[in-house]
Parts: structure tokens; C-alpha cells; sequence
């Protein structure tokens, strides 16, 4: 159920039922040899199914983010972060106003995690708001079996972000890679950016076997459902 296949009226009949959206959050920068909308695609193909699934109304992806993380690498797309927060506030009054009032920010970018601060601000005087903020593979099941395969979030562009039904634009190579992401990243200019990734992969295994990456999504996508039937609660 998509919320830019509607028309007005839709809508309108929509939230007097259920007042509920997923609203994706990517980014367009370099992910290796995944495709710059990695962030983007992975997150809205694991809400589309989950939402399909619930009968959630899904909003249109938000395909840029704060990336200048990547700006060292060609076709990466960057917000300043008070663009994104303005943007992202822009967005929450736009659906409030329509009438939806538990609000999921999905997230397929660490760089999005501002949103939260705009969250903050934006309930503290809505006591009939719920909105949240998850990035997909941040969510405890996931993130379990990501650790039980021997990554975890700095593996940036690695297997656990490639899929090859949805952003493989070549053959991944077989071959894993130290961790190349420094601790102190932040402090680093583009250029020194780039010379630390290299490739742009931030470490770990490139690829893993298609029937456990099906396996991997599946998970994703049941955990997103889960929290769409019981994630709503304000201490939850």
C-alpha cells in the first residue's frame, strides 16, 4: 500500500482506519561495488514487503541523506545535516497534518540518525504522536544474525548490504577485507576518506551464499512486520 499510488481521497479514507506509515530513509553514496541507492533500495524493497504483508501505508523513499562521509566518491548525493533535519520536520508536519499519527522512520543510512533529534522536538508537546526512528539492520534479530555471521555495522558496502535482487549492479567479487573504516572517520577530509576505503568497502565479507542472503532478508522483513503489529508502544 503505497502512498504515492493514491489519490487524496484515498488517504483520507485510509486514516480513519489506520493511522499508521513507514516512511524510508536512504542515501545515494558509494557502497563498492553496490549500487549508490544501496541504502535507499535495501531498506524500501524490506518495507514494501513488510508493509504489503501488514496492510501499512509505506510513504515514498527519501533517496538522499547526509553522505559527506562518501563525497570523495563520484555519484554520492549529500544534505548538509540541518538540511535533512529541516527536511525531515517538513515531511512530519505534511503527515500529521494528513491525519496519520504513529509514524516509522526506516532507516537504511547511519547518516540519517539525526532524525531523531527531530523526533525529540517534534513530540515534546504531541502527546498523541508516536513517532520512531529504526535502521533495518540495527533491529535486534537482525543485527544478532549479522554478528553471528562476523560482521557488524562498520562492515559499510559489505555482503550484509548486498543483495543480488536489488542492488548488484556487477558480480561481486568472493574475498574479504580488513577493517579499513578508522575510528576517528569523522575527522577525516574526502580525499583521506577515500584512500582509507579504497574500494569503498569498509571491511568483512563481500558476499555470502544467495540462499543465506534470502535467508537474511526473510528475517529483516518478519522483524519490521513484528514491530508493525507491536512496536507502537511509547516505551517499546
Amino acid at each position: 500500500m503505497e502512498l504515492e499510488k493514491m489519490n487524496w481521497k484515498m488517504v483520507e479514507d485510509h486514516v480513519k482506519k489506520d493511522d499508521r506509515i513507514v516512511l524510508v530513509a536512504g542515501a545515494t553514496e558509494e557502497h563498492g561495488p553496490n549500487s549508490l541507492g544501496t541504502d535507499t533500495q535495501t531498506a524500501w524493497e524490506i518495507a514494501k514487503a513488510a508493509c504489503n504483508n501488514k496492510g501499512v501505508m509505506l510513504g515514498p523513499a527519501l533517496p538522499v541523506g547526509p553522505s559527506a562521509f562518501s563525497l570523495g566518491f563520484p555519484g554520492t548525493i549529500s544534505l548538509r545535516v540541518q538540511t535533512f533535519m529541516d527536511m525531515m520536520k517538513d515531511i512530519l508536519d505534511s503527515l500529521v497534518r494528513s491525519g496519520f499519527r504513529r509514524i516509522l522512520i526506516y532507516s537504511g543510512h547511519g547518516g540519517n540518525k539525526p532524525a531523531m533529534d527531530v523526533i525529540t522536538e517534534y513530540v515534546l508537546d504531541r502527546n498523541d504522536l508516536t513517532i520512531k526512528f529504526r535502521e533495518w539492520y540495527m533491529m535486534p534479530k537482525t543485527y544478532a544474525r549479522i554478528k553471528e555471521l562476523g560482521s557488524d555495522e562498520w562492515d559499510h558496502g559489505s555482503w550484509l548490504e548486498s543483495f543480488s535482487w536489488i542492488n548488484q549492479p556487477e558480480p561481486i567479487p568472493d574475498k574479504t577485507k580488513a577493517r579499513a573504516i578508522p575510528e576517528d572517520y569523522y575527522a577525516l577530509s574526502a580525499a583521506e576518506t577515500r584512500e582509507a576505503l579504497g574500494d569503498g568497502v569498509g571491511g568483512g565479507k563481500y558476499k555470502q551464499p544467495e540462499s543465506l542472503m534470502r535467508e537474511f532478508y526473510d528475517l529483516a522483513v518478519a522483524e519490521l512486520e513484528d514491530f508493525l503489529d507491536n512496536g507502537w508502544g511509547k516505551t517499546v
